[in-house]
């Protein structure tokens, strides 16, 4: 049992991984979280003199990917409302943010494992979930909790007061998002069923987890039920193929999740009855009408628009704002066109080659996340680099702090015997 003064440490980095991951969930001066903690970043990676020569590829492809987006927007003349400018600068903002995470982490666990770097993600999100509940019970804790968030956008007073009486509000996080963001807890969690030894305790508590955050995800947005199919879909995969999965505990996580879910419905019915028609509808068509469908889903085929010029088909029209349609590909096609759709998602894959390693079930990580985002777009315009800069950073500092020395001083070990072999 870890005593106080070893989980208390432990703290500093889950809250900055929560901030990390619900920026606009901290008003800091008017701007977001990461609009500071990008900058703390940069300079404490420059006082530690650019220790990753990786980082530099990172920072060129992501100035390449805002040229895409930009020479859009000077070839059409067109005003994209700052868009290509602060979408890059968050990102940068985020990928130095994540530094500082992972800074951290190994300050705190010296030599901590890809495990426990994802349960930090898991233990935000679920954090996450904890405050949406909590804000749904308690009106001080919802009025002490929005005090601290940012004002405007998706939080002005109008729109937060006409979606809770729709769906539960998270502290700090979009609509859409929330679910996206609570489907990544239920991948990274199946993936820890598959990989990670867990005692009795450690597996309920994680199960427990795994059905709460499902429940209070899906009432927030409905796209965590996404999330839980690529979950269940990457068991399948390290179940079949991965020769160091923990199949026993995999057969029974599936076997207590199905009767744990029953039970959190239970739960949910108690406590949000009043959204169980809109959180449950894709169950319900499935079931009583054999349609797997919702209104939102079902409406989704009349906005995969194409562009129909072939100058805006290759590049775009250059604008980033709504035109009426929620399809992250449309979006991206009308934005930047062919080049600018396919610079987004390979940038992705660019941070995702630069953090696999030879054993191919950790690679499955990273590789869930780009099939989710995949999957996501097809809903909303959505990327997931932030918890895909966390894993990158991860294998930064086990590479160049914990594998490299280790190599290092085995060289030395192996060299200092053939001198002593030589002088016998």
């Amino acid at each position: 049992m870890p005593k106080l003064k070893q989980v208390l440490p432990m703290l500093v980095p889950l809250l900055v991984t929560f901030y990390y991951i619900y920026p606009q969930a901290l008003d800091v001066r008017g701007s977001s979280f990461i609009s500071l903690s990008g900058l703390i970043g940069l300079a404490i990676y420059a006082y530690h003199r650019f220790p990753f020569r990786e980082v530099v590829y990172v920072m060129v492809a992501t100035f390449a990917l805002f040229l895409i987006f930009y020479t859009s927007v000077w070839y059409n003349g067109a005003d994209d409302g700052g868009f290509s400018f602060d979408y890059v600068k968050s990102r940068i903002a985020w990928f130095f943010t994540a530094y500082i995470i992972m800074l951290l982490i190994f300050k705190i666990h010296k030599k901590p494992t890809l495990n426990t770097v994802l349960l930090y993600i898991i233990g935000a999100i679920a954090l996450q979930s904890l405050c949406a509940f909590l804000m749904y019970i308690s009106d001080p804790v919802k009025e002490f909790l929005i005090s601290l968030q940012m004002e405007g956008g998706e939080y002005t007073e109008e729109i937060m007061e006409e979606a809770g009486g729709q769906r539960l509000l998270g502290y700090g996080i979009g609509f859409f998002g929330a679910g996206a963001i609570s489907g990544i807890a239920l991948i990274l969690l199946s993936y820890l069923f598959m990989r990670m030894k867990l005692t009795t305790k450690e597996f309920i508590i994680l199960a427990t987890l795994y059905v709460f955050i499902f429940y209070i995800g899906l009432f927030m947005a409905r796209t965590t039920i996404v999330g839980m199919a690529v979950g269940f879909a990457l068991i399948a995969v390290l179940y079949l193929w991965d020769n160091r999965a923990v199949k026993k505990q995999a057969k029974t996580f599936v076997i207590a999740a199905a009767f744990l879910m029953v039970a959190g419905y239970t739960f949910a019915m108690f406590y949000f009855s009043s959204f169980t028609d809109w959180a449950f509808e894709l169950f319900t068509n499935l079931f009583v009408h054999g349609r797997l469908e919702t209104k939102s889903s079902s409406g989704l085929s009349q906005m995969f628009l194409i562009p129909t010029k072939f100058s805006e088909l290759i590049i775009g029209q250059g604008t980033a704002t709504f035109f009426g349609t929620d399809v992250g590909y449309s979006r991206l096609l009308f934005f930047s066109g062919i080049i600018g759709t396919l610079g987004f998602f390979v940038y992705q894959l660019y941070i995702i080659k630069l953090s696999l390693t030879k054993d191919w079930g950790v690679n499955m990580v990273a590789i869930s996340m780009f099939v989710y985002t995949l999957a996501l777009n097809v809903k909303g315009l959505i990327d997931l680099n932030l918890i895909l800069y966390i894993i990158f950073f991860y294998f930064m500092f086990y590479k160049y702090y914990v594998y490299m020395p280790n190599l290092y001083a085995k060289s030395k070990i192996k060299m200092k015997q053939r001198s002593i072999s030589n002088k016998i």
